[in-house]
């Protein structure tokens, strides 16, 4: 990852999500790699950018940047890059549904680049990588991944290394097309006592440190 991009929050530096119907200018960003790929059987583009990654379905007008600087869109998720923390948050149109968890870990927990759909090597130790699950049944790459509600239609994972920081971003996200966004069971997530709650049961924006 480039070094000294982030926008801090004190000390902390962030990352950030940034979900829109139109697609973004992707001259501002330093395109790293491109593959084609579907989601919820439209076209996809997996791409690879200096500041993370860019996931865009064009006919289904999703789009989601995450950067190490501030974007803009329709919806915007900050996570500070502090060991533990987790966020979940949401974007809904009146075509899609779109959840996301994100999680802070230590670097040592990045699986590695194997068996990912896109993948970019910025440095030792610096990854990019989007992983793509092509059904419920096969999502989680990560032993430890939510599991996704059974009528989800896509799911993809991500996980971002940040060597100068010893931690990783990885994040999960599933998409649900609007006919089925309002069948769709509250996702199920672990706490920090193996136990697990929905998504009903909480705030759906919120952080969790761990010692």
């Amino acid at each position: 990852m480039p070094q000294n991009d982030f926008s801090t929050h004190g000390d902390r530096p962030k990352l950030h999500f940034a979900y829109a119907t139109s697609e973004p200018n992707l001259d501002a960003f330093d395109v790293k790699r491109v593959v084609p790929s579907d989601l919820c059987g439209e076209p996809a583009a997996l791409t690879v950018i200096g500041e993370s990654h860019y996931v865009g379905v064009p006919a289904l007008e999703f789009h989601e940047v995450c950067s190490c600087k501030p974007v803009s869109g329709d919806s915007t998720a900050v996570t500070p890059l502090e060991s533990g923390v987790e966020r979940e948050f949401a974007f809904e149109t009146d075509r899609l549904r779109v959840e996301t968890e994100a999680e802070v870990r230590p670097i040592e927990e990045f699986p590695g680049p194997d068996g990912t759909d896109a993948a970019y090597r910025f440095g030792p130790d610096a990854w990019t990588t989007i992983k793509l699950n092509s059904s419920p049944e096969s999502a989680g790459t990560d032993e430890s991944a939510p599991t996704p509600a059974p009528d989800s239609s896509a799911t993809y994972e991500t996980y971002h290394t940040y060597p100068e920081h010893d931690l990783a971003v990885y994040t999960f996200t599933r998409l649900y097309p609007a006919r089925r966004a309002h069948e769709a069971p509250a996702s199920r997530k672990r706490t920090a006592d193996g136990a697990s709650r929905s998504d009903d049961d909480s705030n759906p924006d919120h952080d969790t440190s761990h010692s």
